[in-house]
């Protein structure tokens, strides 16, 4: 039987692009993306979290590097998710958008460890609204840097009291209370309890606030 000729064989076995996979890559650097965004992490803030390389999280992000599963893995658990939430896609045959499991949602940790903050809101939307489930222990405080010029923080109490402090001001908010207030400044959260405080954060971004 006649050899098949070695450009022959190469021919049968080329994959053509999937554009299906690309759909996916794609999606993946945009949610690393916002996560990082989210978190006010800068490339090398992310790098020096994960120990991936700068360039490598911005070739990804970009779409332009196809990340091993290791690399992923030390991405998602600097950012606070799974893997297989970054690659989560919504599902298009049902009313439901997304089910966000407990170990999926990314946590942040205020630097005297006392205040969470969960991000609840959808990944795709952090850029003009950020959606949290804030809890704070006694003596527990948050300190956060200005968001963009002219965006609106909306504070709203579940349980315990909170007070938010912008400067020389300071407000205070029980149960069923909601404090708004500019968040383009210096702004903390304190909770000058004796109980856990617990409530919900929405945090209307600049654009979103000017097109309203």
């Amino acid at each position: 039987m006649p050899k098949t000729p070695t450009s022959t064989r190469k021919a049968r076995t080329r994959r053509q692009p999937c554009a299906e996979t690309d759909a996916l890559a794609e999606k993946l650097g945009e949610t690393i993306g916002r996560l990082r965004k989210a978190d006010q992490l800068s490339l090398g803030d992310l790098s020096e979290m994960s120990g991936v390389a700068k360039s490598m999280i911005s070739q990804i992000e970009k779409n332009e590097s196809n990340p091993t599963v290791a690399t992923l893995s030390r991405l998602s658990q600097a950012l606070g998710t799974s893997v297989e939430a970054m690659f989560a896609a919504a599902p298009t045959d049902t009313a439901l958008v997304q089910h966000a499991k407990v170990q999926d949602i990314p946590r942040i940790t205020s630097d005297d460890g006392l205040c969470e903050l969960r991000i609840i809101g959808a990944i795709e939307t952090v850029q003009f609204v950020q959606v949290y489930d804030f809890r704070a222990e006694p003596g527990g405080v948050l300190i956060s840097s200005p968001h963009p010029i002219g965006s609106v923080e909306n504070l709203t109490i579940l349980s315990g009291e909170l007070e938010v402090r912008i400067a020389d001001e300071r407000w205070s908010a029980r149960e069923g209370e909601t404090l708004r207030y500019h968040a383009d400044r210096p702004h903390s959260i304190h909770n000058l309890g004796d109980t856990l405080a617990h409530a919900t954060m929405v945090n209307i971004l600049a654009h979103s606030v000017r097109s309203g």
